[in-house]
């Protein structure tokens, strides 16, 4: 029978046992880096390469739990809604099917609780449903940090190459192999929110010239987020002669000029989710 009483109960002591277990992995992510670093150092790439895959996957896990943890107060936030209605309201779907699906892949014991009072609360199909995501109403994001798969190697590098740069080590990936690995793997992209790898939807077009193929690897580079200012720059330079062409439009040359005339904007660390998402697109059609 549902309690309303425990079920908040529940949901903050998850809230707090999220939260210490994202504390103690990040703690625990920052010495795992000193010891690649030191690998780094000595010539022990190999080592270096296993240990951050280990760093790649709990990075992820610590994203999800951040996530979980959001919903969490989101259902504490409205658990009035939890409380009075007898469906699952739309403005807590989300939350109680990712909440649902997450529990038994977790580490949080109280989530299992709440889960449990979700299942008196909502029906024992209504939980089925959301452990096979049957409606697609789990967060997709969720589903992808919890999915127990080999980090890509390309990412690999990239972090190699950022605990090199914050511990000063003079290291950086072979350029042959990185060129072989931007952006794709087997012929599927690299998501640039999730790093996630989706499979193109149309069969693969022949080789690209020399110039379309150096642009490509620039835009795909620019979609990761992971270089430099300098870098950042000259990948927009470069990304400028490859644009689709778009219909003569009053509105979109006034905007484009006040685009280029405008500074640009500091960069808060955060990528703009909407210009990825464009380029993204952009970047499978001339795919």
């Amino acid at each position: 029978m549902f309690n309303p009483t425990r079920a908040k109960v529940q949901l903050k002591l998850s809230v707090n046992r999220l939260q210490m277990l994202q504390n103690k992995r990040n703690m625990l992510a920052q010495q795992q880096r000193k010891e690649i670093a030191r690998l780094l150092e000595i010539g022990k790439e190999e080592s270096a390469r296993i240990r951050v895959e280990h760093i790649i996957r709990e990075d992820f896990n610590t994203e999800a739990l951040e996530i979980i943890e959001l919903y969490c107060e989101l259902l504490l936030a409205r658990f009035g809604l939890l409380e009075q209605m007898k469906t699952c309201d739309p403005a807590i779907l989300e939350a109680v099917n990712t909440i649902i699906y997450a529990a038994p892949r977790s580490e949080v014991k109280e989530l299992l609780q709440v889960r449990d009072q979700l299942t008196a609360k909502f029906g024992r199909d209504f939980v089925a449903n959301a452990m096979e995501n049957k409606d697609e109403s789990v967060n997709p994001r969720i589903i992808q940090k919890l999915k127990v798969q080999t980090p890509d190697p390309y990412l690999v590098n990239r972090y190699l190459e950022e605990i090199a740069r914050a511990f000063k080590i003079n290291w950086t990936a072979d350029p042959q192999m990185d060129h072989q690995l931007i952006g794709t793997i087997d012929g599927g992209f690299i998501d640039p929110i999730n790093h996630s790898i989706e499979q193109p939807m149309r069969p693969r077009l022949p080789e690209p010239t020399k110039t379309q193929s150096t642009t490509m690897d620039v835009d795909r580079l620019d979609l990761l987020g992971d270089l430099s200012s300098h870098q950042e720059t000259s990948q927009k330079a470069a990304l400028k002669p490859a644009a689709p062409s778009i219909p003569p439009n009053k509105s979109n040359s006034n905007t484009s000029n006040r685009a280029t005339a405008s500074p640009a904007k500091v960069d808060d660390g955060l990528p703009d989710l909407e210009a990825l998402t464009r380029r993204f697109e952009a970047l499978k059609e001339r795919r």
